[in-house]
């Protein structure tokens, strides 16, 4: 089977769609991929997963007036033409998107064929690329059941979102000789995404002297942000130094950073929203107030109704308020603790990434049309 991939170039699109490709090969090894979207630093990626990666233009959909939103309408109309010109040379059974403005040009230009297009919405609150592309999709896979409301309702399939299959094998012996910290004390794991996180970084450096008093941190801050942390640990006089471990990113020392710790204090996006869900780690999640249509706040919010997360917005976070937030979490730990086990077990039995890839397989499947004999509609 011939499946052609596209989604956005940021590690939110990445994750998920690595776990479906991976969810593909167990079901079916001889299935070929191809990607097709804009240049991205993670595409390199996809190549050493064995994914042949084909570049075209994209534009974004602002809601807001840009000159740009006349430019970018050029470079969608021409990403059309590039990404219909590799969907008739590679002749796919099934297309599968995982959303965003990138993800425009290929569902467009796929819409012009007969074959069945299959999205995924991570988000409580979809974009507006999404809601296009939901036109279009025979089938739409949702993460959060309230996201019902933006799509017709015979198309939808609740599958949660895809994290990676790593992260649920972390090692607590292996991570304390990584990272050196005690055993007698909580540890807390802050991070802020891909590109970190400026804000929550700077009231975390605040609150530091008092922090360290109780907890360790690992403290993930982005390539971006360390070397700007690290010159103010050098000016900075602390007794409990030791305790404060800073990192640009981790890789596979990840899913041990998970295990090892006894809380979070994160951004809100769906990928490391549900990845905590997963592990049932009590933590402070903090949505980036810039997100587009507030998404990461809508995220958390689910989960906060329900009693799993403790939610604090940027705002919120002066004067050394961090401390006093992770003091609540660390209160209600038992709680949160409880209520994220009662919901996984709640779960079905298939993971997300399952559902995803059972449902990309059968609809290639059922495609009546012949991949040599693609019918494109004039």
């Amino acid at each position: 089977m011939k499946i052609l991939l596209t989604g956005g170039g940021t590690g939110g699109h990445l994750i998920p769609l690595l776990s479906v490709i991976a969810e593909i090969k167990k079901r079916d090894a001889q299935a070929e991929f191809l990607f097709v979207g804009p240049k991205s630093d993670f595409n390199d990626t996809l190549r050493e997963a064995g994914i042949e990666v084909k570049i075209i233009t994209a534009g974004k959909f602002r809601r807001y007036f840009s000159l740009q939103n006349f430019s970018d309408i050029f470079k969608v109309l021409m990403g059309i033409d590039q990404a219909f010109f590799y969907i008739l040379k590679f002749k796919p059974d099934v297309i599968f998107s995982k959303g965003g403005f990138a993800s425009v040009p290929a569902v467009f230009a796929a819409s012009y064929t007969r074959i069945p297009i299959l999205t995924h919405e991570s988000d409580t609150v979809p974009g507006l690329a999404n809601k296009l592309i939901g036109h279009f999709a025979k089938k739409i896979f949702i993460s959060f059941p309230e996201s019902r409301k933006y799509f017709p309702d015979k198309k939808i399939i609740v599958s949660g979102n895809p994290i990676r299959e790593d992260i649920l094998e972390g090692d607590k012996n292996r991570a304390q000789r990584f990272f050196g910290l005690r055993e007698d004390l909580p540890i807390i794991l802050v991070f802020g995404g891909s590109q970190g996180a400026q804000k929550i970084n700077e009231a975390l450096f605040d609150s530091l002297p008092k922090l360290l008093a109780d907890f360790q941190v690992i403290h993930i801050c982005g390539t971006k942000n360390v070397e700007e942390i690290e010159k103010k640990m050098d000016g900075l006089e602390l007794a409990n130094k030791k305790r404060y471990k800073v990192y640009p990113y981790l890789k596979d020392e990840m899913k041990d950073a998970f295990a090892l710790s006894d809380f979070i204090i994160s951004r809100a996006g769906a990928n490391s929203l549900s990845e905590i869900i997963a592990l049932d780690k009590p933590s402070l999640i903090i949505p980036l107030p810039s997100a587009a249509n507030n998404h990461q706040y809508h995220n958390a919010e689910y989960f906060a109704e329900q009693n799993m997360i403790l939610l604090s917005e940027e705002k919120d976070l002066d004067e050394g308020k961090l401390l006093k937030k992770l003091k609540e979490v660390q209160n209600r730990k038992d709680e949160i603790t409880e209520n994220l086990e009662r919901y996984n077990d709640s779960l079905s039995g298939k993971r997300p990434a399952e559902v995803i890839a059972e449902g990309v397989l059968k609809m290639g499947k059922n495609n009546p049309l012949s991949r040599s004999n693609i019918r494109v509609i004039l």
